[in-house]
């Protein structure tokens, strides 16, 4: 099945089945007002000065990324749900979630482009659609700043959440690239589901700038910690 057809049989099981929350299976909707209540932001004022901010990434060629909350609990679970469990319903409310950390990146940014992070092709016909897109569409309605679908991954990586950061950026070593054609945007939004080191953020940056970006900043919906 080609993805378009893959994502309008989800739409189709979407509309016939009713929503329950990704975050504690009670229906309603996709995620319910209890669970966001439960979420906890990755930036914790009691902790400023005391630590380093797990919300703030800053890197070499990516200039600042940006974490909406912490990965845990109720977000968590949404997030599997969305990565590895067809819900692809579910990226409107994460979205809509992250859209405050996001306009903090449009004050520092001015205009910019979203760019999602991709997945390989094999993982794409895997899960049907690239969740960072489905994300970046989401925001991209909101905040009316266009999406630029410019990067591709090159070749399939081992799963990054078992590997530190050192391990993480030899794995993503010429995994990205810009597509054939494409001219990356001035300024870029780099959009992701979760942050954990950062190293890919960081791969799609370089990659972007040594294509002739000028800024790369980035923005996911949680952060490992």
């Amino acid at each position: 099945m080609q993805l378009g057809g893959t994502l309008a049989a989800m739409a189709l099981v979407d509309l016939l089945l009713p929503p329950a929350c990704a975050g504690c299976g009670r229906y309603g909707a996709e995620l319910c007002r209890s669970c966001h209540a439960s979420f906890s932001p990755a930036s914790q004022p009691r902790d400023r000065f005391l630590a380093a901010d797990p919300g703030v990434v800053v890197g070499d060629e990516l200039e600042v990324a940006l974490a909406a909350f912490a990965y845990e609990g109720a977000l968590r679970r949404a997030l599997s749900r969305l990565k590895y469990g067809g819900a692809a319903r579910l990226a409107r409310p994460l979205a809509l979630i992250a859209l405050p950390i996001l306009r903090r990146l449009q004050a520092l940014t001015g205009p910019a482009h979203l760019v999602p992070v991709p997945v390989h092709d094999e993982r794409l016909r895997q899960r049907g659609y690239n969740q960072a897109a489905l994300l970046a569409r989401a925001m991209a309605r909101h905040v009316g700043m266009p999406v630029a679908d410019v990067l591709v991954r090159r070749r399939p990586t081992t799963q990054q959440h078992r590997l530190d950061r050192a391990a993480r950026l030899r794995n993503l070593r010429e995994a990205f690239a810009v597509q054939p054609q494409a001219r990356p945007p001035p300024i870029v939004v780099l959009v992701d589901d979760i942050l954990t080191t950062s190293a890919t953020l960081e791969a799609c940056a370089a990659v972007l700038r040594a294509q002739g970006t000028d800024r790369v900043v980035g923005i996911a919906v949680a952060r490992e910690i």
